[in-house]
């Protein structure tokens, strides 16, 4: 099965433990937000009512009630959902590879953070040394205490577990492997469009545009 293959509405709903109705209501809200969308042709022919899921939307609902139950706030997520979900599908590979992802969401309530880090301890030290790095000097405006931080951290392979405990306990086939790989994404547009056509997904051709600037700098220090 590859990974973008698309998920029945009502099977993806039993993955993420929402309603269909609470699933409408968070995407109306933008605290819900299909990586694969549909193209203003698609609108303007009303062909956007027909909705895809893949099995990497569901992983990425499944973090933020991971998160939500942690103690963040719904909303406050929305501020970060696309970097969220840009964060979450670019260690997808390292999840499928078995290595250990935990995914951070932090604020102060006026800057929001997300990262990713192999354990909770990096988690925490990078998560301080970004908001150290640019936090204004408060000294200057009379403040004399720096803000506090909201810290909220969840294991990616706890969310990735979660989400086959459900898939099995409804009988829903899902991908073995979560995302695609490196090679199947760089080997061009053609697969991608093949495989989701004719939507488009914004966030991936934002991560598939970021991994060719890295390999174009790194061929260039060769």
């Amino acid at each position: 099965m590859f990974p973008l293959t698309p998920i029945a509405p009502y099977d993806f709903d039993k993955l993420i433990s929402k309603s269909e109705y609470n699933r409408r209501q968070l995407k109306q809200r933008g605290q819900f937000a299909p990586l694969i969308t549909a193209t203003p042709e698609q609108r303007a022919d009303g062909l956007w009512r027909d909705q895809i899921f893949i099995a990497a939307d569901a992983l990425i609902m499944v973090v933020i009630d991971m998160l939500i139950s942690a103690g963040a706030k719904r909303a406050a997520i929305g501020h970060v959902m696309h970097d969220l979900q840009l964060e979450v599908i670019s260690h997808l590979n390292d999840l499928d590879g078995g290595k250990a992802v935990h995914i951070v969401f932090a604020h102060d309530g006026e800057r929001w953070l997300i990262l990713s880090a192999p354990n909770v301890l990096a988690a925490m030290a990078e998560t301080a040394a970004h908001f150290k790095a640019n936090c204004p000097d408060l000294a200057k405006f009379g403040i004399a205490e720096a803000p506090r931080i909201a810290f909220f951290c969840v294991g990616l392979h706890d969310a990735l577990t979660t989400l086959r405990a459900r898939a099995a306990e409804h009988d829903i086939e899902i991908p073995a492997r979560i995302w695609p790989t490196l090679e199947e994404l760089d080997a061009g547009a053609d697969l991608l469009a093949a495989a989701i056509a004719p939507r488009r997904s914004l966030v991936i051709e934002k991560w598939q545009a970021m991994r060719h600037l890295e390999a174009a700098k790194e061929g260039a220090l060769q």
